[in-house]
C-alpha cells in the first residue's frame, strides 16, 4: 500500500456524531475487534477477507479465510488475535509475527475486449529470488473452470512476458517470501481489433447543405483525468464530436446525408460515401476520406429519379496497414428532382375564370401562388383543395378583379424547392 499523511481525528465525536471511516461494497462484515495496538480488525464474508484499519484513509487486508465466514474476532495474548469462522467452522490464530511467505491476488482485471496480454511489469524488489508471479485468464467476469490454470511469469528485471492465453478477464497473483517487496503492478494488453457499426443513415432534407467546418488538428494540450480509482488509459487521439444536433444552411440543389457509426476499440474511423441509381447496378464514388459523420453534395449533376448512398466505414487511422477492418451500410431509397413541376393550359375563361394546371414528374405540387399586376404573391387552391398529388388543376376566380387589362402571374412549387412560373394578360 502507499503511505499517506495520517491526520489523528476521534471516529465518535464528543457529542456522539459518528463519521463513516471505512466502507465495502463487496464484502459483508460480521465481526469487530482491535489489535495489540488499538488497530480496528474486520472480519467479513463470504470470502473471508479479514482488514485493519490502520487510519481514516488506510486500510490493509490482512489475511483471507476463504471460503468462508469471518463471523467473530477477539484478542489474545502477547498481541494475538483468534478469528472464529461459520460455514465451515474453524478457528484461525493471527501474529503477531509476520508470515514468511505471502500471496496477494488481484481482482480480476476486465479488457472491455477479447485482448492479448503483454509484458506484466511490477515496481518493488525482487531481492534474493523471493518474488513469484503467476496469470490466468478467461472470459467470464469470475474465475472458473473454463479459465486458464495458473501460469508463471519468467521474470526477468522488473518483469516478464504473460503466458496466459487471450481471453477479456485478467487475474495476476504474487507471492513473497524474504526481503521482497511489490509497490504497483502493471500489464500491458492489446484488445482485439473488431469492426466498427453503421447503425443508421438518413438522408437530410434537399437544398440544406451542412455547414463547412473549419478545425485546425493540433495536439491536445489537455489532458482529462479519469474519477479517482478509475484506471487512466492513454491520451486520446482527435476525434469528430458528434452532439447530435446539426444546423443546416439553405443552398438549392443541394442534398446531404449522416449517419451514426461506433467502434467497440474508440478508433479513430474515416468514411467512404458512394452513390448509386436505384435501377443503376454500379456504385460511384462521392467522397473518399471523409472524417465527419456526414456529407453534402450538388445533387443537379445527377438525373432525377431514386437513389441508394453506401456508406463504409474503415478504423485505418489506427491500426497498421492490412490489419484495419471495416462495415458498410446501404441507405433507404431517396429522390433527387431538380427539374420544375410543368405548368399548362394557362388561359381565362371569359372574365369570370382563370384555369391552368400543373404537373410534377418525380414529386408532389406543394403550392400555387399567383400575383396580380406585380402585387404580392396569393395563395391558389387546387380544385381537390388539397395539394397532395404531382398533377393539379386550378381555378382562379376573378370576379373581385376591377374591370380593364390586367397582367397576372402563376408560380407553382413542388417537395423538393423547384419552382415553374407563367404569364398572362386578361383583358
Amino acid at each position: 500500500h502507499v503511505d499517506l499523511i495520517e491526520l489523528p481525528k476521534p471516529w465518535i465525536d464528543p457529542d456522539g456524531y459518528a463519521r463513516r471511516i471505512w466502507s465495502q461494497a463487496q464484502d459483508v462484515v460480521y465481526a469487530i475487534a482491535f489489535d495489540g495496538a488499538g488497530r480496528p480488525l474486520i472480519g467479513t464474508g463470504s470470502k473471508g477477507a479479514i482488514y485493519r484499519l490502520d487510519s481514516d484513509v488506510l486500510y490493509t487486508q490482512l489475511v483471507t479465510a476463504s471460503p468462508t465466514h469471518v463471523t467473530s474476532l477477539f484478542g489474545g495474548r502477547q498481541g494475538r488475535v483468534y478469528a472464529a469462522t461459520g460455514n465451515i467452522g474453524k478457528v484461525y490464530r493471527i501474529g503477531p509475527e509476520m508470515e514468511k511467505e505471502g500471496t496477494a491476488e488481484s481482482d480480476v482485471f476486465d479488457s472491455s475486449l477479447f485482448s492479448l496480454w503483454g509484458r506484466l511489469s511490477f515496481r518493488g524488489s525482487a531481492s534474493g529470488g523471493g518474488l513469484r508471479f503467476e496469470t490466468r485468464s478467461g472470459n467470464l467476469d469470475r474465475p472458473r473452470r473454463d479459465w486458464s490454470p495458473w501460469a508463471a511469469v519468467a521474470l526477468n528485471g522488473d518483469g516478464g512476458r504473460v503466458s496466459s492465453p487471450q481471453a477479456r478477464f485478467l487475474q495476476w497473483r504474487f507471492t513473497l517470501n524474504g526481503t521482497a517487496a511489490v509497490q504497483a503492478v502493471y500489464v500491458a494488453y492489446l484488445p482485439k481489433n473488431v469492426a466498427p457499426i453503421i447503425q443508421q443513415i438518413e438522408i437530410t432534407p434537399a437544398n440544406y447543405r451542412f455547414p463547412v467546418q473549419s478545425l485546425t488538428i493540433t495536439p491536445s494540450r489537455t489532458l482529462t483525468l479519469q474519477p479517482l480509482g478509475r484506471n487512466r488509459r492513454g491520451a486520446p487521439s482527435p476525434t469528430f464530436v458528434d452532439s447530435g444536433v446539426v444546423t443546416l444552411q439553405y443552398d438549392k440543389g443541394q442534398i446531404g446525408a449522416r449517419w451514426s457509426a461506433a467502434d467497440d476499440n474508440d478508433d479513430t474511423l474515416i468514411y467512404k460515401v458512394e452513390i448509386r441509381g436505384a435501377q443503376e447496378s454500379e456504385w460511384r464514388l462521392l467522397k473518399d476520406k471523409v472524417k465527419e459523420k456526414h456529407l453534402s453534395w450538388d445533387s443537379t449533376a445527377f438525373p432525377d429519379g431514386e437513389y441508394h448512398l453506401r456508406v463504409t466505414a474503415s478504423d485505418a487511422p489506427d491500426n497498421p496497414p492490412g490489419q484495419e477492418l471495416s462495415s458498410q451500410l446501404v441507405s433507404p431509397s431517396f429522390l433527387i428532382d431538380t427539374t420544375p413541376p410543368e405548368i399548362t393550359g394557362l388561359a381565362s375563361a371569359g372574365k369570370l375564370e382563370l384555369r391552368w394546371k400543373a404537373k410534377d414528374a418525380q414529386s408532389l405540387i406543394q403550392k400555387a401562388e399567383y400575383s396580380l399586376d406585380g402585387g404580392d404573391w396569393l395563395l391558389a387552391q387546387p380544385t381537390t383543395r388539397i395539394s397532395d398529388s404531382a398533377e393539379h388543376e386550378y381555378i382562379l376566380s376573378l370576379e373581385r378583379i376591377a374591370p380593364g387589362e390586367h397582367s397576372i402571374v402563376v408560380r407553382v412549387t413542388d417537395d423538393y424547392d423547384n419552382q415553374a412560373v407563367s404569364k398572362t394578360i386578361l383583358k
